[in-house]
């Protein structure tokens, strides 16, 4: 399972690995702000790797040892879509079941806009579509969000940053412990910490105009995930999705936040399979 590193035309690099074997039927997790391939771990992808696919994880720019892109002028959703549709060209992997978590769902949503022969079906997991008007986010989650854009001298600052983010996105069922959020946040840390590649994805979401009234375009199968408790995306985000994509199916994780304990684990990727293998 080595890392591959892969050049886009617009010479943004994104790291990128493989797993599974290869011909088979793909599965590609977009992930969220802050994320790196630690946030989708080989146990994430073995379940999907059992049931006959190959799962292709990768990151985002500005996040993880992909580009980082301080050099470069602003940029929105739409190049983050275009940059994965390019990844999906360049590794010629056809028509992919695209996985989106949090931002990464909405980047899935242009995706699936942008590129219907190449998207097959679309996960929404505790994502939105970020429409003016939808309930916000808690002041604990956003202030744990301005700190995990701020850069700190060592590295146990970094982890304590990555860390009270993850405790500040539990649910009332599904959350870490403070010991499962250390862990959590020295892989992270250990793999790469890019507060301001964090800091330049929540612009681009920030500048990037809605595209909520385009949804009932999308016309690939669609499976929607709302965390009954998302501090991030509550409750509203997820149905919002839902009720405009014409067929789509909506699914309440009861007692989940927006992050992925290893409880919610099972519970979370059981039904995207059985989603899947509906299609």
């Amino acid at each position: 399972m080595a890392e591959i590193r892969v050049t886009l035309p617009d010479g943004i690099v994104l790291a990128c690995d493989i797993v599974g074997d290869a011909g088979a039927p793909v599965v590609l997790p977009i992930l969220g702000i802050t994320d790196n391939m630690t946030d989708w771990p080989v146990a994430f992808a073995r379940p999907f790797v059992e049931a006959g696919f190959r799962v292709i994880r990768f990151e985002l720019r500005d996040m993880g040892r992909s580009s980082a892109c301080e050099d470069r002028p602003p940029y929105d959703m739409n190049d983050v879509a275009d940059d994965v549709l390019a990844l999906i060209r360049h590794l010629g992997l056809g028509r992919v079941d695209v996985i989106g978590y949090s931002y990464g769902g909405a980047i899935g949503q242009r995706l699936a806009l942008k590129a219907p022969a190449e998207v097959r079906s679309l996960t929404c997991l505790q994502s939105t579509t970020y429409r003016p008007g939808l309930p916000g986010r808690s002041e604990a989650v956003m202030a744990a969000m301005t700190a995990a854009c701020a850069d700190y001298p060592d590295e146990q600052g970094r982890i304590a940053a990555i860390r009270s983010l993850r405790l500040a996105t539990g649910g009332r069922l599904h959350f870490m412990s403070e010991t499962e959020a250390e862990e959590s946040a020295r892989r992270s840390v250990a793999r790469a910490y890019v507060p301001a590649g964090t800091a330049r994805l929540v612009t681009s979401r920030q500048i990037s105009a809605p595209i909520h009234d385009d949804l009932p375009r999308i016309a690939c199968p669609v499976l929607v995930l709302q965390g009954e408790d998302d501090p991030i995306f509550p409750l509203g985000h997820g149905e919002d999705i839902a009720n405009r994509i014409p067929g789509a199916r909506l699914l309440h994780l009861a007692g989940a936040g927006h992050n992925h304990p290893r409880s919610l684990r099972d519970r979370m990727l059981g039904p995207i399979l059985g989603f899947l293998k509906t299609l």
